[in-house]
Parts: structure tokens; C-alpha cells; sequence
């Protein structure tokens, strides 16, 4: 069980995290001082690298707490659903009802800023451990660990190659992120 001291830390990173991601979508990552998000957020910039290594690491929390969000609607999926289906309506949903009115625009950000590149797959590595076990029981019974974290880490990186092309080149997501779930479902490697 998570301690009150923990919980607090989380809370902590979060507030900071996204008082950090604010300040990088209105002012821009390269404008942003470290002792800018500090004074936003009402702390010394001492205080923000106990949490933080750097301006760009601050923007982690942020990103999880969006992806968990994802993760949470993938393990709400009724089991024997179809899962294509049910991956992009659960994406789908998250970028149309975003934990924060910044997500999206964090989002196109983060793929568009290079600095941030780090930050944005150490994110969607720490999603691919999380979605593993929501999508176990869509599995064929039996599945064993690796198949499980196969899966997570495939559909997180399907996900993730869709959002990046859905910010790079516009439209609606649906059809990047129908487009990359598809090819997990047929192979792409030839034998």
C-alpha cells in the first residue's frame, strides 16, 4: 500500500509536471526556464530539481498520467469485444476527453520538440508495462508473460507511430490508429 508521503510526492510531481507543461505550450520548451516553471508552480528551482533533472523530465508525469488514462480504458474493454475495434475507440476517447485541456496540445508538442523525444518513449515504455496485464484476458487463454508484454508493447508503439502521424500530418486519428492496430493483426515481418 502507498504511503501518505508517497502519495503526496505523486500529487507533487504531478502539479509540477503539469504547471511545466502549461508554461511549454503557451511560452514554448525553448522560452521556458526552469526557474520560470518554479515560480509558476510557487517553489524554488532548488525545490524543482529535487523532482526533476532537468526542464524536459518534468514533462514525464504529464505524459503517464494521459497514458494511464488510456490504460484504465483499455481494461474497462468488455472481454470477447473486438480488440482493433476497442483499441481506437479507447485512444479515440482519450484525445476527445483528455485528462487535462492541454493534453492533446502537450501532445503535439512533445512529437514535435526533439528535446522532448526522451521523455515521450520513456512514457510509452512505462505504458507498455501497464497495458499489458489490461490486455491479458484479450489474449488467447493461457498467454504466457512474454506474449502478454509482446502485446502491451506492440500496441503501445502502434499507438504511438499513429499519434505521431496524426500530429504530423492532421486529420482525424482514427484512421492512423486503425491503420498501425491493423498491421500488428496480419504480421509485417515475411518469414
Amino acid at each position: 500500500m502507498e504511503t501518505l508521503t508517497e502519495r503526496r510526492r505523486q500529487a507533487t510531481l504531478l502539479e509540477l509536471s503539469d504547471v511545466a507543461a502549461e508554461l511549454f505550450v503557451r511560452r514554448g520548451f525553448a522560452a521556458t526556464t526552469v526557474q520560470d516553471i518554479a515560480d509558476a508552480a510557487g517553489v524554488s528551482a532548488r525545490t524543482f530539481h529535487r523532482y526533476f533533472p532537468s526542464k524536459a523530465d518534468a514533462l514525464g508525469p504529464t505524459m503517464r498520467a494521459g497514458l494511464l488514462y488510456y490504460v484504465a480504458q483499455v481494461a474497462a474493454l468488455p472481454v470477447g469485444s473486438p480488440l482493433v475495434e476497442g483499441l481506437c475507440d479507447a485512444l479515440e476517447r482519450v484525445l476527445a476527453e483528455p485528462r487535462t485541456p492541454l493534453d492533446n496540445d502537450v501532445t503535439r508538442l512533445t512529437v514535435t520538440t526533439p528535446e522532448l523525444t526522451p521523455v515521450w518513449l520513456r512514457a510509452h515504455e512505462e505504458c507498455a508495462i501497464a497495458l499489458g496485464p489490461a490486455l491479458a484476458p484479450h489474449l488467447e487463454p493461457g498467454a504466457d508473460e512474454v506474449v502478454v508484454r509482446y502485446a502491451g508493447a506492440s500496441v503501445v508503439t502502434a499507438n504511438r507511430l499513429a499519434v505521431e502521424s496524426w500530429v504530423a500530418h492532421g486529420g482525424e486519428p482514427r484512421p492512423y490508429l486503425e491503420r498501425c492496430l491493423r498491421l500488428l493483426t496480419r504480421g509485417v515481418l515475411p518469414e
